[in-house]
């Protein structure tokens, strides 16, 4: 909803101009007044549209009220009875702290996902694989999905845009390369197949980004150097990535034409492409799935690929002989945006 967004911008607006003025820490302390003033009547106009909010942005409003008059109670008995510690965290540290947790509500407003993001330009190298070779890393409570009866594994290299963690973008972490190694899993609930993926190892350039998936998703994520290169013509376009490990950098390098097509249902490009669950293995009884919500993907047609990866060193023995091996097929996918949502557990 439009107004939702001129509020959140507004919101915006006077939270970072008083962090900026707190640098001279008196005007901060006084536009901290005004900043408390425009939340709480944002926070009106919200609970007037209370009926069109989502369930969770309902709860945090209400903890953002709660939040509000503990602080106001606080607030009046340390003027009472408080001293110079008390003026420090009643009316300096927790004001400014339910404020960054209004910005949060603001930021996500009817958005219950753990991430938002596009990626673009998501080269996908698929190749035939023994399916007993992935059975230790099969997640409790799925199983292989095959394609024609046979068992593929990708290699993929792609573009993270315009990211935001809990509806927030954070400096040099918007845009960003990952290169992952996955393979397609199933997973029967309420008497429909859920299709997913399994990560063997997600390479990406920034340590904070594996911290966060290893922590919080209990996936396989590595930090290494990693860079990209796109470049175009007039009838094609070369996709270049690179992720150096020992010394070596490893190349991804498709030519395609610039004409996009639709990937087709019950297709081998439809396949890999429309899997819109990611499970993780925890341990040996419990797994952890997340929803992947896109809309469906075009193609770009390709004309020719090179692929200089050293599986060994990268991804460990059982995938070694991939190095030798001709991919039965290579997509270059446009991508979208894309949100994940939040994980749950199964056990």
């Amino acid at each position: 909803m439009k107004t939702f967004k001129t509020l959140h911008t507004t919101n915006k607006i006077f939270f970072f101009t008083t962090l900026v003025l707190y640098f001279t820490l008196y005007l901060g302390m006084i536009f901290q007044i005004v900043l408390g003033v425009t939340q709480i009547l944002l926070a009106i106009f919200l609970l007037i549209n209370f009926s069109k909010l989502n369930k969770t942005t309902k709860n945090r409003i209400k903890s953002y009220w709660i939040f509000v008059l503990i602080s106001t109670i606080a607030m009046y008995f340390n003027h009472k009875y408080g001293n110079d510690i008390g003026n420090f965290i009643f009316i300096f540290l927790i004001p400014m702290l339910i404020a960054t947790y209004f910005y949060y509500l603001t930021a996500n407003i009817n958005n219950d996902s753990f991430l938002n993001a596009k990626w673009k330009n998501l080269a996908l190298i698929n190749y035939n694989i023994d399916p007993k070779i992935l059975e230790k890393h099969l997640p409790k409570g799925t199983e292989i999905d095959l394609y024609d009866g046979k068992c593929y594994v990708s290699l993929v290299g792609f573009l993270f845009q315009d990211t935001r963690l809990l509806g927030l973008k954070f400096p040099f972490y918007t845009n960003f390369e990952e290169v992952n190694l996955r393979f397609y899993v199933k997973r029967l609930e309420n008497n429909e197949w859920k299709r997913g993926v399994v990560f063997i190892k997600e390479i990406v350039p920034k340590h904070a980004l594996t911290l966060v998936a290893n922590t919080i998703y209990k996936e396989h994520y590595q930090t290494l150097p990693i860079k990209h290169n796109i470049s175009s013509s007039n009838e094609t376009t070369d996709f270049v990535y690179q992720w150096k490990m020992n010394n070596r950098w490893n190349v991804i390098n498709i030519t395609t034409k610039n004409e996009l097509l639709p990937i087709e249902e019950k297709t081998k490009s439809d396949f890999i492409c429309e899997h819109y669950f990611g499970y993780t293995k925890y341990n040996s009884s419990t797994t952890f799935e997340y929803e992947v919500k896109h809309p469906r993907w075009e193609q770009y047609e390709v004309i020719s690929s090179q692929i200089d990866v050293d599986f060994k060193n990268v991804y460990g023995d059982d995938f070694a002989d991939l190095e030798n091996k001709k991919p039965c097929s290579v997509i270059v996918a446009k991508g979208s945006e894309i949100s994940v949502e939040n994980k749950r557990k199964i056990k």
